[in-house]
């Protein structure tokens, strides 16, 4: 918990065939698991169609967010919502930190619900809100870094 690592290291520890670390971007399911990367504090700069609202409610509850353009019914949102998938989160608070996430632990699935964000030229894009249980709750100086 709370140890730092990339992409590609979690590609190596999860066992995966081969390093897939150029195609993870946010998250990817594979083998039973995804591991999700967040990006806490986002930059203003970037692509409406990016800027997630990921987020925790507290130490216990986190809010996330899809890729734009998937919906309810996707292949991706059923994998993820299977218990037997294992929910990885790995955070970093900004860009400046660099291409390390903090390991947050395994989440277990609450909830998911279909909605849209705005994309770059105005229109609405479907996404999935996913709301999920830490199933170690965040230690309060780790929970404050990211809130701060």
């Amino acid at each position: 918990m709370y140890g730092s690592y990339t992409r590609k290291d979690v590609c190596r520890i999860l066992n995966w065939a081969k390093d897939e670390s150029a195609v993870v971007y946010g998250y990817r399911v594979k083998y039973n698991t995804c591991p999700i990367f967040v990006t806490y504090k986002k930059d203003e700069n970037i692509s409406e169609s990016t800027k997630y609202d990921d987020r925790f409610a507290s130490p216990t509850i986190f809010n996330w967010q899809t890729r734009s353009r998937v919906n309810i019914d996707s292949p991706e949102v059923v994998a993820i919502e299977q218990p037997e998938t294992l929910k990885l989160l790995f955070i970093k608070k900004s860009d400046a930190e660099g291409s390390e996430f903090y390991f947050m632990g395994e989440m277990l699935h609450k909830q998911s619900i279909g909605t849209t964000i705005t994309g770059n030229k105005g229109e609405k894009l479907s996404i999935v809100q996913m709301f999920y249980e830490m199933k170690t709750p965040v230690e309060a100086k780790i929970y404050d870094y990211f809130e701060g």
